[in-house]
């Protein structure tokens, strides 16, 4: 049995040799295991699951398993207007999707649109169309990633998952999800303040009945890497087993959490890779059942998955990202490679070091693209560095205070910093996202191949 391991700070794994791709998530190097996940229906919740706040009974699942469900905490009316919108979107629509005829949501993929490039307006760095695959790219190497998409569908091992990003920042679906005032009554109630205001999430993600000419639904589970404190994952509309529910492993969170090299900032360690495998082959999954309006809240650490698929209903979720108000660090940009040169990410203290003898990729070029999860709430790193604590729920409320609606307008991160994120001025609904810009408008150059950012993240404290 592997137990917790609390890591030192420093060794192969330290935070200035080098920063994880912001777009990866952690896998485990094993095939997850082939046990079914179990429900969670309504009579098995401890007793608060349907009421504000959390009872004695919800704390100590929450510390013991990382999660706790909410029954009916926002009513499903607050969603007919989205799902609505939804049907009438233009992949949808171009794969022949339609509401009214189920045998068409089966396994859509083959039909989907190959580009998915609707509501990109031409800002990318700083007025061009965004880039297909085949695009020569002044600033990239030709069939550099360009970010998500406002709409991205993936085969997820046997399931088609429809990614609808771009209406995560549509400000009547946020305060109709993330930050609805119960939703943010349950954020201080579990993080305490104060908390920071949502102002996007990652959007609908929507799980397809599979195609039943193919393999059975398999499990995907993995461990997001986010700078997410506290996750929750809202119905949009009723799932039942085996519909795709969002999939968590329980603890995982718990047994994750020492591995790490700080507290707040996930920084993986070897042992944080065996312990994903540990996590998947051995950990008995749960899949989050319920009805619209029910609310799953997690751990930001927890490795999850999207559920299995073999019903012909399609699942449709908001996932969202919660943290509290906190110095920030630096953000998770990502510089693209030019010429053959490697894709750099910036560091726990904004620079980025280009290799000097990287051939034709010059490290002084400053007109190389620059990217972020801009699907994210949550793309800033926490300034405090600290080693984890012997408690992971140190700093958390856990109901222990009640709740004063203590929460913050603390600015996103594209406003900090001034980037182009969608305003919705002569833009549809549900598009948009933040495009690549030029490294020199955010950083400079000290030579040496290192560039580096300044910070603009905690201004709006000092005015």
């Amino acid at each position: 049995m592997i137990t917790e391991h609390k890591s030192a700070i420093g060794g192969s794994h330290s935070p200035q040799s080098g920063m994880r791709d912001p777009e990866a998530a952690m896998f485990a190097r094993v095939e997850p295991s082939d046990r079914v996940p179990r429900p969670t229906p309504r009579e098995a919740d401890p007793p608060g699951a349907d009421r504000l706040g959390l009872t004695a009974e919800e704390q100590v699942q929450f510390r013991e398993k990382g999660y706790v469900i909410k029954r009916g905490l926002i009513p499903r009316s607050e969603f007919s207007p989205f799902l609505d919108l939804w049907w009438k979107q233009p992949p949808i629509l171009s794969a022949g999707i339609s509401r009214d005829n189920p045998a068409s949501w089966e396994g859509p993929g083959a039909r989907w649109p190959e580009e998915n490039r609707w509501g990109l307006t031409d800002n990318w760095m700083g007025g061009g169309a965004w880039p297909s695959l085949d695009d020569d790219r002044p600033g990239a190497t030709r069939g550099e990633r360009v970010g998500r998409l406002p709409y991205k569908l993936t085969l997820d091992r046997s399931n088609n998952v429809w990614r609808w990003h771009g209406i995560g920042h549509d400000p009547e679906f946020v305060a109709a999800t993330s930050a609805h005032p119960r939703m943010l009554h349950m954020i201080e109630a579990l993080l305490g303040g104060p908390v920071k205001r949502p102002w996007r999430n990652r959007g609908l993600y929507a799980v397809f009945p599979r195609d039943r000419s193919g393999p059975k639904s398999k499990l995907g589970p993995h461990m997001d890497q986010s700078l997410t404190e506290l996750q929750a994952v809202t119905y949009l509309d009723d799932v039942g087993p085996r519909s795709g529910g969002f999939t968590i492993y329980p603890a995982s969170a718990r047994m994750l959490y020492p591995t790490s090299q700080q507290a707040l900032n996930w920084t993986p360690t070897e042992t944080s890779q065996e312990l994903m495998d540990h996590i998947t082959a051995n950990v008995e999954p749960i899949e989050f059942t319920g009805m619209a309006g029910d609310v799953l809240f997690c751990h930001g650490w927890t490795v999850h998955s999207a559920g299995l698929q073999e019903s012909g209903n399609i699942r449709m979720a908001v996932i969202q990202d919660f943290n509290r108000v906190r110095e920030r660090g630096h953000m998770r940009w990502s510089a693209a490679g030019k010429n053959g040169g490697p894709r750099i990410n910036c560091d726990y203290d904004g620079a980025f070091v280009f290799p000097v003898d990287g051939g034709e990729d010059d490290p002084a070029d400053g007109r190389r693209e620059v990217t972020n999860q801009w699907i994210m709430d949550s793309n800033e790193f926490v300034l405090d560095s600290q080693a984890p604590f012997d408690d992971m729920f140190a700093d958390w409320n856990l109901g222990q205070r009640p709740v004063a609606g203590n929460i913050i307008d603390e600015p996103p991160w594209w406003r900090k910093y001034g980037l182009p994120m969608p305003s919705g001025d002569g833009m549809p609904r549900g598009t948009g996202g933040m495009p690549a810009v030029p490294l020199s408008e955010i950083a400079a150059y000290e030579g040496g191949g290192v560039w580096r950012v300044t910070s603009r993240a905690n201004d709006w404290m000092t005015g």
